[in-house]
């Protein structure tokens, strides 16, 4: 029995037992799956009975996968195609030999599951600007995952595409960061009665991009030190909060 399998642009080799996660269709029909590994054998990877975690897409035989999984430096991904295989008469799982295995960079924002509290303002063009701190009504939300560049929240009362807003969130000054930043509402639907809404945050840089001089000058200081530098000392913590989950086997 192999014990590992090196692969090119991989910083440590896969070896058995390490959990995988599979996904299998495109978009929002994707199915996500997800495996260990049992064995190494020349045609690829023999792997558990994969178990369902989400999606809208059946994981069938031949079907084109790809291939997610977590070391100490990063998050990883392949493509490979599920097959059926016999040995001693057992019709197991196998990934074919993966290819095309690349590094998933902190820049693209890896998405993690996680409840925050957070509070949140709407920012309407009548707003009176001078009494910006006194005047807004603020209203509270939970997240429901977050990256890097921004969260899916729930909330009661509903958004519109577009609308830009003031977000607090609660254990970003343990972590260096602004207590208040931007953000400019993505995406808005329901899911089981839930209003979601898909927030991007606004760094410092572009906040020229979705406010008139006069009323970024009455933003919060706060706003203006979300830069890049702040931006990417929050993906290292989504980053890390990812590696713990998936250490932890809740990934």
């Amino acid at each position: 029995m192999t014990v590992h399998l090196s692969l090119p642009h991989l910083s440590q080799p896969l070896k058995l037992w390490e959990k995988l996660e599979l996904v299998t269709g495109e978009g929002d029909e994707t199915g996500i799956y997800t495996a260990r590994i049992e064995d190494f054998v020349a045609e690829g990877i023999i792997i558990s009975s994969p178990e369902f975690v989400k999606g809208h897409t059946l994981l069938r035989e031949n079907a084109d996968v790809l291939i997610v999984f977590t070391k100490d430096d990063a998050t990883y991904q392949c493509h490979s195609c599920i097959k059926k295989h016999p040995i001693d008469g057992k019709n197991l799982y196998l990934l074919a030999r993966p290819s095309k295995t690349k590094r998933v960079q902190r820049r693209q924002f890896v998405r993690v599951d996680m409840l925050k509290h957070l509070e949140y303002t709407q920012l309407r063009p009548v707003v009176d600007w001078d009494n910006l701190a006194e005047g807004q009504k603020w209203l509270t939300a939970t997240t429901e995952n977050m990256s890097g560049g921004g969260a899916m929240i729930r909330i009661d009362k509903e958004l519109e595409f577009d609308d830009r807003l003031l977000i607090k969130i609660g254990f970003f000054p343990g972590q260096g960061l602004p207590d208040t930043v931007a953000g400019v509402v993505r995406r808005v639907f329901t899911l089981e009665k839930q209003i979601m809404a898909g927030v991007e945050y606004i760094v410092a840089d572009r906040l020229v991009d979705y406010f008139k001089s006069d009323d970024l000058k009455r933003l919060p200081d706060a706003v203006k030190r979300f830069d890049r530098r702040a931006q990417n000392r929050l993906v290292s913590y989504i980053f890390q909060q990812e590696i713990e989950l998936r250490k932890k086997g809740l990934l």
